[in-house]
């Protein structure tokens, strides 16, 4: 009976080990099987990560890369526009020298037209453009000439009052003014600056002045086209007049 009984133990105890190891095979399995599906599951993120950085990396080169090109042709395009720009400035300073050749050629075409008109020949212009450039020059040295008369005049006029007790002094240019360029004290004479060219009469008497103060009063003695010489009136002088002093037409 005992041997009975050991032997149903002994069985029992092999079947439940059996059992035993046929559910750890089975847990051994559902391991492995989830060992190898998170491996695989772990080497797949590893290469997506991978690719996912491979495609940033690339990603970034081409930003770069369209970065480097929009400046480039943001240059490109401020040097085109710059050579446009010179090249509408040069085209609008050509269109004017072509209107204005335009312009010259009709002017000369419509002289030409005048001249053709009067039935004159090339040399008849000719001589009548330098006929007409002597006269021009003859009559400029007619009016130097009458300007000269005219003050010769004036100064004989202005004489004259004076002895006839008409004047009793001779007049000069309202605002003529002059500077004391010499200076004679021992014989009390003043060269001034300004002459008949700028209406000087003899007789005439001008204020010499310093600083706005009066220094003495000049009686114009002779003339020359751009100077005169002044004698110092006595009872005028105020001081000793010098270079550089200046001289005004009184009241």
């Amino acid at each position: 009976m005992i041997r009975i009984s050991l032997l149903i133990a002994l069985v029992a105890g092999i079947a439940a080990l059996a059992i035993t190891q046929l559910r750890v095979a089975e847990n051994i399995k559902t391991l492995t099987g989830e060992r190898d599906q998170f491996k695989a599951d772990s080497e797949r993120s590893q290469r997506e990560a991978l690719d996912a950085k491979r495609q940033a990396k690339d990603a970034t080169a081409a930003a770069d890369q369209a970065k480097k090109a929009l400046e480039t042709t943001k240059t490109e395009l401020a040097a085109a526009s710059e050579k446009a720009d010179q090249q509408e400035k040069r085209a609008n300073e050509l269109a004017a020298r072509v209107d204005k050749l335009t312009q010259e050629r009709n002017d000369a075409q419509a002289e030409l037209a005048k001249w053709k008109a009067s039935g004159l020949t090339l040399e008849q212009i000719t001589a009548t453009i330098v006929e007409n450039k002597k006269l021009v020059g003859e009559n400029n040295g007619l009016k130097e000439e009458n300007k000269v008369l005219g003050r010769r005049l004036t100064q004989t006029k202005a004489e004259l009052d004076l002895l006839t007790g008409t004047i009793d002094k001779v007049p000069l240019p309202p605002g003529l003014k002059g500077k004391i360029i010499a200076v004679d004290p021992k014989y009390e004479f003043v060269v001034l600056d300004i002459g008949e060219a700028q209406g000087v009469l003899k007789r005439g008497e001008m204020l010499i002045n310093r600083s706005g103060r009066l220094v003495a009063k000049v009686r114009i003695l002779s003339v020359e086209p751009n100077r005169c010489i002044a004698n110092v009136l006595p009872n005028w002088k105020q001081g000793e007049p010098m270079e550089g002093d200046v001289a005004i037409v009184g009241l």
